[in-house]
């Protein structure tokens, strides 16, 4: 081989280490890319998750208030029901209380 193709070759050489390095930096380059969009869809998604979490726990005082506002007027409703059905026996026993004086005036004669 004369000195020209020592050159050459030398030369070649030179420039496959060249686009070689290029090569490969340029392969760093896209994987610190794919790392950070990586890194920011974790992040992402962390925030959605600690949000819907979030919304979770909200959702769920929500519904317990609900349930204990309507156990408060069940219990409401109850006690106007119970209070009624008393009033509505006492009325029934004096109405009874006063058909039996009735009859009993009748009976005696008391009436006439």
């Amino acid at each position: 081989m004369n000195q020209e193709q020592e050159n050459l070759l030398f030369q070649a050489i030179g420039e496959i280490q060249g686009s070689q390095a290029a090569i490969l930096n340029d392969l760093k380059d896209i994987k610190a890319d794919i790392h950070q969009s990586i890194e920011k869809s974790e992040a992402r998604q962390k925030e959605i998750t600690d949000g819907l979490r979030l919304e979770i726990k909200a959702s769920e005082k929500r519904q317990t208030s609900a349930v204990e506002k309507q156990e408060l007027r069940l219990a409401k409703v109850e006690e106007k029901l119970t209070n009624q059905r008393i009033k509505v026996a006492a009325m029934g026993g004096t109405a009874g209380l006063a058909v039996s004086l009735v009859a009993y005036a009748v009976k005696n004669g008391l009436m006439n």
